[in-house]
């Protein structure tokens, strides 16, 4: 056991003298090189390269007349080495100068030629004594459009009343002398706004109704109705929706003013 101890340590001792033997050698070696370096001369260690080197261009031309060379293609007149020629490049075109708009001075326009009226030939005057001139009634100015000749129809003819079927004949009140007519018409202005006469029936309906001091309509009755329940109905209505009129006048000194109206409707 005690030798075999002893083979291994021998053994592990010799391999430690071989590594150190290499380090050594390796060492050695290594300063051999580095004095070889430094000993080296400088123009091995350089590597000249020659700057700005201009290639030569020879040209084969079997037309040159250049000297002879010795070789088998003569070398030409011209320079060996030629600058390229600068690209010229078309000057840019640019678009035509706009024309200058020209004056033209307006025509004259020529003016119409003033018509002259044709002459008025003036008949001579008959002044013969044989003929005497025509005398008749003066003619006066009438309201009709054309004069038929025929007499006027009086009130309950065919023609309708003016104002449309209202109008101050058509209004009374319990005072026989009122002092403001005026306030009548004004009244009647405002019924009229609200009142449809055209019901396709005819006849006359006769409604009554109070105003107050403040204007205010109440008791609106049908005082003679016409027997056509329409024409009574508007006739209400038309009252009914005008509902107020203007405060009544000062000179009429009484609180209230029962109105009786008659409401003429035509087919």
């Amino acid at each position: 056991m005690h030798e075999a101890v002893t083979d291994v340590l021998l053994e592990r001792a010799q391999e430690a003298d071989g590594l150190s033997r290499m380090v050594l050698v390796s060492v050695f070696a290594h300063a051999v090189l580095f004095a070889g370096l430094i000993a080296m001369p400088a123009s091995w260690r350089s590597h000249s390269t020659q700057s700005d080197v201009t290639p030569m261009m020879i040209t084969l031309n079997s037309a040159g007349t250049g000297p002879e060379a010795g070789g088998l293609t003569p070398i030409s007149g011209r320079p060996v080495q030629e600058a390229a020629p600068a690209e010229s490049k078309p000057a840019p075109i640019g678009p035509p100068a706009p024309k200058a708009p020209e004056m033209v001075a307006p025509e004259p326009a020529a003016k119409p030629s003033p018509k002259t009226p044709p002459k008025r030939v003036e008949k001579p005057v008959d002044k013969s004594s044989a003929r005497k001139p025509t005398t008749g009634p003066e003619v006066k100015a009438g309201d009709a459009r054309a004069d038929t000749g025929g007499a006027p129809i009086e009130f309950g003819g065919l023609t309708r009343p003016s104002g449309g079927g209202l109008s101050t004949n058509s209004v009374t009140t319990d005072y026989a002398n009122f002092c403001c007519p005026a306030y009548l018409n004004q009244m009647l202005d405002l019924i009229k706004r609200n009142w449809n006469q055209n019901q396709g029936a005819s006849g006359q309906v006769r409604i009554k109704f109070t105003i107050g001091r403040d204007g205010i309509l109440s008791n609106v009755q049908i005082d003679k109705p016409s027997n056509i329940l329409l024409l009574d109905l508007e006739t209400q209505r038309a009252i009914l929706k005008t509902r107020a009129l203007p405060p009544l006048p000062r000179e009429f000194t009484e609180s209230t003013l029962t109105v009786y109206i008659n409401f003429d409707y035509y087919r």
